[in-house]
């Protein structure tokens, strides 16, 4: 079976129309279900997980933190070429 998860946010938080927004995308509820099961995350490792391509994942985090869902972590890391590879969490 698997385990239900909530998001709990007042009627009257201003973020409450963004978060309805995402709610109703279909990536953006994957996303939040992944970082839930997997914890912190990188883009590409969301992508992989997901099978889902690199630049719907970066889209769609954008909109997830904007909604106040999902945040970068203190943490990164460094690719080989020297890239700085960002790390997002629930919030």
């Amino acid at each position: 079976m698997k385990n239900d998860k909530y998001i709990m946010i007042g009627m009257d938080d201003e973020r409450s129309e963004h978060v309805a927004e995402v709610m109703k995308n279909k990536t953006c509820k994957k996303i939040i279900d992944y970082l839930a099961d997997y914890g912190d995350s990188s883009e590409n490792d969301i992508s992989k997980g997901l099978s889902v391509p690199i630049n719907t994942i970066e889209y769609n985090l954008q909109k997830l933190i904007k909604a106040g869902l999902v945040e970068k972590a203190k943490k990164h890391f460094w690719s080989v070429k020297g890239r700085k590879i960002d790390i997002y969490k629930l919030a």
